[in-house]
């Protein structure tokens, strides 16, 4: 049963007092529940650790890397052979389907070494698929084959939605998140047998989202697009517009109520999720072709124009000091946004996603204002700085995720160090990453069990390894 577990039961106890060297040790110390085990990630983590000089480092990529694997992952085929994978985020007992996705990313190197992670793979893309033809707007789902499955309040069981929804916000990176999947993994091993009917019905319900989505919200289109709604099924007062958020006009983006931090959006079209999705669309269009599904190929290329038309025309702003950058959110009015929030997709992440090159002048501007105090969510403080957020309610907590994803699209080995310095003062003893740090206070954090920070941690360390292996050979 999946169940919620300590920071305790995560970290062995003798792994705070054994000294982590691996020029000595042939395995690592493995926590005691352990949920799923990859050969080609474990020897990818000695072979990489006997490079790192640096203690602390060595340590957090030892942990983090592996974390998703052994905390979170709950894999079982059915009667007929079929995989299916459940990824919890670690400590909240329910799957979020961009969590998931970035949870198992650095893994997706390794499916074509190890056929158990490969199986994985095709299980998360089954689950994820059989999800969104379930509920098209919802964000996360938790594990109903489970004994007692864990049920959330907002969406009792019952619901005319699916038993499986955990929490209902719609995020259009949640199904850029599934496509982003699929696409890499087929780029990895080069398999198409797991894009069945399935996969291709639950591509057909993206299309209906989005089309409902990129309409200008009247008082005609409400009637079939997105809202928040409460327990009893009456529209939430929270949320701006009684649950539809702020209005749109149509202009080729894609509509959210909430961003990728599960809050509310202030104006409904997120710029760096619209790229997100019109990036994936476009490398799935080259998979439709390959299994006979040209029209839903070409519907592919025709939205991604349009979003690409609408973050030309509408997502690039003048800023009064740095010129041309990226919006954050904008209406289609003319209103925009300017800040950048730490989850991913964003702004920062752009040429992670493969929306930009990370010399694009546009993007080069957007940066300096991401990382300054120029945007409204960054914060200095005694021991650290870095991108803040509205989602832990404060303006003094940096998010790792944020600091690694600079550090990921940097090409600078003094910014990346620099990186670096910061997550090593703020894993407090643990190892591990976290969801938020206190930038005058290391030790006043949130989430000590985060599996999509710790992941991300690792495949920071993987392309280090890659791109900067003279990084590895410092102590930071």
């Amino acid at each position: 049963m999946l169940e919620p577990r300590t920071r305790s039961s995560i970290v062995d106890a003798n792994m705070k007092k054994t000294p982590f060297d691996y020029k000595k040790l042939k395995t690592r110390p493995i926590p005691k529940h352990r949920l799923f085990h990859s050969a080609a990630v474990e020897s990818e983590i000695i072979r990489i650790s006997g490079l790192i000089k640096d203690s602390d480092i060595r340590r957090m990529f030892a942990q983090c890397l592996p974390n998703t694997l052994d905390t979170t992952v709950f894999y079982r085929e059915d009667e007929k052979g079929n995989p299916d994978t459940f990824i919890s985020t670690g400590d909240i007992p329910a799957m979020w389907l961009r969590d998931s996705t970035n949870q198992v990313w650095p893994y997706l190197q390794f499916v074509n070494k190890d056929e158990k992670l490969d199986k994985l793979f095709a299980g998360l893309i089954n689950r994820q698929a059989r999800n969104i033809i379930t509920d098209l707007y919802a964000n996360a789902f938790v594990d109903i084959k489970e004994k007692n499955p864990t049920q959330n309040k907002y969406w009792p069981k019952g619901s005319k939605w699916g038993r499986d929804t955990w929490e209902r916000k719609f995020e259009i990176d949640s199904l850029a998140s599934f496509l982003r999947l699929s696409v890499g993994y087929y780029k990895e091993s080069k398999n198409l047998s797991y894009f069945n009917s399935t996969w291709t019905k639950a591509i057909k319900k993206i299309f209906e989202v989005i089309r409902i989505e990129q309409q200008t919200l009247t008082k005609d289109t409400a009637k079939e697009m997105y809202k928040f709604f409460g327990p009893d099924g009456k529209s939430h007062p929270a949320i701006r517009m009684r649950g539809y958020g702020y209005p749109s006009k149509q202009c080729g983006l894609v509509r959210n109520v909430f961003r990728p931090s599960d809050d509310e959006s202030t104006f409904p079209y997120i710029i760096a999720s619209n790229a997100m999705l019109s990036v994936n669309l476009r490398e799935a269009s080259k998979i439709l072709n390959l299994i006979k599904q040209e029209k839903l190929s070409q519907e592919a290329l025709k939205v991604v124009k349009e979003i690409e038309d609408g973050i030309t025309k509408q997502g690039i702003v003048r800023h009064r000091e740095l010129g041309e950058i990226y919006a954050y959110e904008v209406d289609g009015f003319g209103s925009s946004l300017v800040m950048d929030d730490p989850n991913v997709p964003s702004l920062l992440s752009l040429p992670y996603l493969g929306f930009c090159s990370i010399d694009n002048p546009v993007y080069v501007s957007s940066r300096k204002m991401i990382l300054s105090s120029a945007n409204p969510f960054y914060a200095k403080g005694k021991s650290s700085e870095g991108l803040t957020s509205p989602h832990t309610g404060v303006l003094s907590h940096f998010w790792p995720i944020a600091t690694i994803m600079q550090a990921l699209t940097s090409d600078d080995e003094r910014e990346i160090i620099e990186c670096l310095k910061t997550l090593k003062k703020t894993h407090t003893g643990t190892y591990f990453m976290h969801e938020s740090v206190n930038v005058d206070d290391p030790k006043d954090f949130t989430r000590p069990w985060f599996g999509w920070a710790n992941s991300l941690f690792g495949e920071l360390i993987l392309k280090i390894e890659k791109d900067f292996p003279q990084i590895l050979t410092k102590v930071i």
